[in-house]
């Protein structure tokens, strides 16, 4: 194993209490909502930011250790980190700027120069050496300090939403040139998102931070099918509802009111979760019995690409996803009482 934190400290209205462990090669995205801890995560894993108790090792280095105090500052940790505004030095040119972090690790001069050039090389600005920050654009800027943070062949890499200053088309180029850029690089990559299509896209495996605790981890898969938290829910753009069964009959009596019918429900507190495209409105109570169907009101309509996110107030309250035909035909618009209706084979129930 080769990082393994455990990391608690208190931050103004930040109570952090987190443990992480990640494999050499391994790529982790972490995601969470604005004040969930992930920047101060990083933070303290890059020495920045002292502990209050637990420890940080690195190939079973400790790096810092509460307990003990013991504490490597941060300029002697294997350590790379690629903030979301960059840091780069605006009196020296780009070349410069991706030498700095050789020279500081006491590469000799020349040879800083020349993997200074060859990083820059790699990620595509070979012919802006000699440009300042101040005439790079967003996309360029971060992609020297993507250099400068690799050039240092660091064991960890900590990348704090590198592309979140970016506009989109920028966004998806500078993705593509990452994920390949990282694929290359052997030791511990941690990411920090708030984009779940980087986390699928860069990320082998999802942490999720909600109010400085780690609520769930797990593949790309593993996290949209069964969420565990309403964040995390509506990250992936699925329907989440906690409920209990009490008998063997498969019905979920939910917490926000109403119940739900499913195959094969465990008993106890459990998580019911509905994709918005299992939802089927209706302007008269739809026939059929193997179904859970109640009335509601269309609250707001969202549009996505070719379809339209419906949330419909009732009990329970939910978001179907249909299409612009659909909504125009069943007059949503225009409010008033609609039919929820979804299968009973439709619902994934799991424990809470």
């Amino acid at each position: 194993m080769s990082l393994e934190a455990g990391v608690r400290l208190r931050l103004g209205s930040l109570d952090l209490e987190a443990s992480l462990a990640v494999e050499e090669g391994e790529v982790v995205a972490l995601l969470g909502p604005n004040g969930a801890g992930k920047t101060t995560l990083l933070r303290v894993l890059a020495g920045l930011q002292p502990l209050a108790g637990g420890r940080v090792l690195l190939d079973g280095r400790v790096l810092e250790d509460a307990a003990t105090g013991a504490y490597v500052p941060p300029e002697r940790r294997p350590i790379g980190v690629v903030f979301q505004d960059y840091l780069l030095f605006p009196h020296l040119s780009a070349l410069e700027n991706v030498e700095f972090g050789l020279r500081s690790r006491g590469t000799p001069r020349a040879q800083a120069r020349e993997e200074a050039r060859r990083w820059l090389g790699e990620v595509g600005l070979g012919g802006h050496g000699g440009a300042r920050p101040a005439h790079l654009s967003g996309g360029q800027r971060q992609r020297v300090a993507l250099a400068r943070a690799l050039a240092t062949s660091p064991r960890l890499l900590l990348l704090d939403e590198p592309m979140a200053a970016l506009d989109a088309s920028t966004r998806a180029q500078l993705r593509r040139d990452l994920r390949r850029l990282l694929a290359g690089f052997r030791g511990v990559r941690l990411l920090v998102t708030h984009d779940p299509l980087e986390a699928v896209t860069l990320g082998g495996r999802m942490v999720v931070l909600e109010a400085g605790r780690v609520v769930q981890a797990g593949s790309a898969r593993e996290i949209t099918e069964r969420p565990r938290s309403r964040y995390v829910a509506d990250l992936v753009g699925t329907n989440l509802l906690r409920g209990r069964v009490t008998g063997r009959d498969g019905l979920v009596e939910l917490e926000a009111g109403g119940r739900l019918r499913a195959l094969g429900a465990p008993s106890g507190e459990v998580f019911a979760s509905v994709h918005p495209r299992a939802v089927a409105l209706y302007r008269e109570r739809p026939a059929g019995t193997p179904r859970n169907v109640w009335s509601g009101r269309p609250e707001s309509m969202e549009l996505l690409g070719d379809r339209v996110r419906v949330r419909v107030a009732g009990s329970p309250s939910i978001v179907a996803e249909v299409t612009p035909a659909a909504v125009q035909e069943l007059r949503l618009g225009e409010g008033g009482e609609v039919w929820v209706s979804v299968k009973a084979t439709e619902v994934e129930v799991y424990p809470a």
